[in-house]
């Protein structure tokens, strides 16, 4: 399954199901936004709970602990923020995406593979084979970028 959420959705999403059902703990969140996502989409803690810390980072969502477990609720402001977000106008979009859409990695992800499929990973590297290696990294990052800015919107 590919990446569903665009960039700042996935945050608008969870201030749009805080917004709807109060207050949640960050397993319900998750089950929310699988319910509501459908697709056979599963969220991944990995991306939910920096995302509300962003949105508590924000001001948008304050934290509570009831019985040893973390709650969520939004603050004046993310209620604020829920009423000008058109978040629970694109649901079937979402779906739209978790259902059929093209398969999608995080270019992080793809970093990763390579550095571990590497057979020259744990090789070591003198200092004018490294300054040549961190200038192939250099162009090779700055063209990595191009490639995100020029081509789709995928956030």
């Amino acid at each position: 399954m590919g990446r569903v959420f665009r960039r700042g959705e996935l945050k608008e999403a969870i201030v749009a199901v805080l917004a709807s059902v109060g207050e949640l703990h960050g397993y319900g969140i998750m089950t929310e936004l699988k319910e509501r996502v459908g697709g056979g989409w599963k969220p991944s803690p990995g991306a939910i709970y920096p995302a509300l810390i962003g949105l508590e980072d924000a001001g948008l969502v304050e934290t509570s602990e009831e019985d040893g477990t973390r709650l969520y609720r939004l603050t004046d402001e993310g209620l604020q923020a829920a009423a000008r977000s058109r978040t629970s106008h694109r649901w079937a979009s979402l779906t739209e995406r978790a259902e059929g859409g093209e398969e999608r990695f995080s270019v992080g992800s793809l970093l990763d593979r390579f550095a571990a499929e590497s057979p020259l990973r744990r090789r070591l590297a003198g200092p004018a084979t490294q300054a040549a290696i961190d200038d192939v990294l250099d162009r090779t990052s700055r063209e990595i970028v191009r490639l995100l800015t020029e081509g789709e919107d995928d956030g």
